[in-house]
């Protein structure tokens, strides 16, 4: 009994862990793709750094979604904050 709880109990835990590391990797791959759309709308990426993975996505939203132009750089100054 001792062992099928302790089994179950690293299972859980391994299980909880690859959940983690899929949380991890999806973040960085939206902090990466946040970068290369800051630096294409000529916005520090410094400024990511205060954002809220909502506000990343939110961005990433909007500029996936239409053309790069000073428009789109105004409504990412604006969820920035710095607008």
């Amino acid at each position: 009994m001792k062992r099928t709880i302790l089994a179950l109990t690293a299972a859980s835990a391994l299980a909880g862990f690859g959940s983690a590391a899929h949380a991890m990797a999806e973040f960085e791959m939206v902090q990466d793709t946040l970068r290369a759309f800051l630096i294409e709308l000529r916005i520090p990426s410094e400024e990511m750094d205060k954002l809220t993975l909502a506000q990343m996505r939110e961005i990433i939203s909007i500029v996936d979604s239409k053309k790069m132009n000073e428009g789109v750089r105004a409504q990412v100054l604006k969820i920035i904050g710095e607008n």
